[in-house]
């Protein structure tokens, strides 16, 4: 069987949330006898072929942005590829108009196709699933609502003004809309580009063979933006293979933790998003000498940005406090081993994050918010922290470091009960051979 993933985010050019459950995929299906390439959606012209950690990877022209029309290159250049590579079913693991345009292609040529739901960002023009930057949303894509809640992030302007300001983008907007592809038309004409946007989607999950969510709140959304409620599967995230195939030799072998510090970490971008920012907050109000907090993920580049400001400010007057660079996969494992306590604050809403599987893998307890994808997993093997503000945060740390300095603060041993990516592939590999069948 031979099965080509379509994804705007790729191993060979990054490698986030999305590129790590891809690349074990691809290596759990080769186990299993699947055969696996990628088209990676990449802006530009080129359509070159390359080969990264053993996949072939083809890159397939694409514009800026998910809601632009797809480059006149593309058609060709996607047609060559399914001709090429003679795939039995196409994964798209991201979501535009270009992959909505490729799904047409596919479907013309009997082929089926599978969608993962593995980020906000290929329903939500906001990218979080929060409603005004504020509360969950439902996750309908809805022309005007979406606009509206766009309008507010990229003005700073309230609901009222944000909502007459779609109004405008209905009634001008429209004008622009010759103007294909520029910056021009995307700020007059949100609306319209919202109203695509969705018409492709809903047109994109009725379509779909298999509409996989991997966190717990990916299959309502799928089912309100038009997936067939019988074509929707939960599947969710493993332990990164790469954390998997190292834990029992960390875990056995390692004392874990800190015996003289408490040592609370924080893993992960440095956006206001991640909520990285109310840790913070909280732990500088928690009282005791014996209490670290490091953050770990912070770039040099952003310096000078103004929430970094903000955080490095905290460094300046709690010296517990480090901001600590970006980490290798060795040099991330070295700092989970010396975690008492994994903070995850997410402020937005997460298929993951990684992060929870990674340090219970490693028996590293997680308390986190309410706001993350594997909340089942963290309800059974961690805490979830309500409110998600930093009295929240600060009255179940101050419970956690009272624990610990009692000598009651206890490592549970979650490793060998959680999933990986293993099983992710397995149960993979027995959907693409049911439809194949079917």
């Amino acid at each position: 069987m031979r099965i080509l993933h379509i994804t705007e985010y790729c191993h060979a050019g990054s490698f986030g949330g999305t590129e790590r459950y891809i690349l074990d995929l691809i290596r759990g299906l080769d186990v299993a006898g699947i055969h696996n390439s990628i088209g990676w959606l990449k802006p530009g012209r080129s359509s070159e072929s390359l080969e990264a950690d053993g996949v072939r990877i083809f890159k397939l022209p694409t514009p800026q942005m998910r809601v632009d029309a797809p480059v006149p290159e593309f058609s060709s250049a996607a047609i060559r590829l399914l001709e090429t590579e003679r795939p039995d079913l196409l994964h798209f693991h991201t979501f535009g108009l270009t992959e909505a345009a490729l799904a047409i292609f596919a479907k013309q040529r009997g082929l089926r196709y599978v969608f993962t739901y593995h980020s906000p960002a290929w329903t939500c023009r906001r990218e979080t699933l929060l409603l005004y930057g504020k509360e969950p949303c439902d996750g309908e894509a809805r022309a005007w609502r979406c606009s509206a809640c766009q309008s507010a992030e990229r003005s700073g302007c309230g609901i009222v003004a944000s909502h007459v300001a779609t109004g405008i983008s209905l009634t001008a907007g429209w004008a622009a809309l010759p103007l294909k592809n520029t910056s021009l038309r995307r700020r007059a004409g949100f609306f319209y580009d919202t109203l695509r946007f969705r018409r492709a989607l809903r047109s994109f999950l009725a379509e779909c063979d298999l509409v996989v969510s991997c966190c717990d709140w990916g299959a309502p959304v799928m089912i309100r933006n038009g997936a067939r409620r019988e074509r929707v599967e939960q599947c969710p995230q493993g332990v990164p293979t790469l954390f998997a195939e190292t834990t029992r030799s960390v875990v056995n072998s390692t004392a874990m933790g800190n015996a003289s510090e408490f040592v609370v970490g924080f893993v992960g971008r440095l956006v206001p998003d991640k909520g990285a920012h109310i840790l913070m907050e909280a732990f500088s109000k928690l009282q005791g000498t014996q209490a670290r907090l490091r953050i770990i993920g912070f770039n040099e580049q952003d310096r000078h940005s103004a929430y970094s400001q903000y955080l490095l400010d905290f460094t300046r007057t709690d010296p517990r406090i480090e901001l600590v660079p970006r980490k290798s996969f060795a040099e991330t494992l070295e700092e989970y081993k010396r975690l008492s306590l994994l903070a995850i604050p997410s402020v937005c809403c997460e298929t993951g994050p990684f992060t929870l599987l990674e340090a219970l893998a490693l028996d590293v307890p997680v308390f986190g918010s309410n706001r993350i994808g594997q909340l089942t997993v963290l309800r059974e093997h961690g805490r979830i922290v309500e409110p998600n503000t930093s009295d929240g945060w600060h009255s179940a740390l101050t419970t956690a470091l009272a624990l610990w300095k009692r000598g009651e603060w206890r490592r549970k041993q979650t490793s060998d009960s959680l999933r990986t990516m293993e099983n992710v592939a397995a149960e993979m590999a027995a959907h693409y051979r049911t439809l194949r069948e079917h």
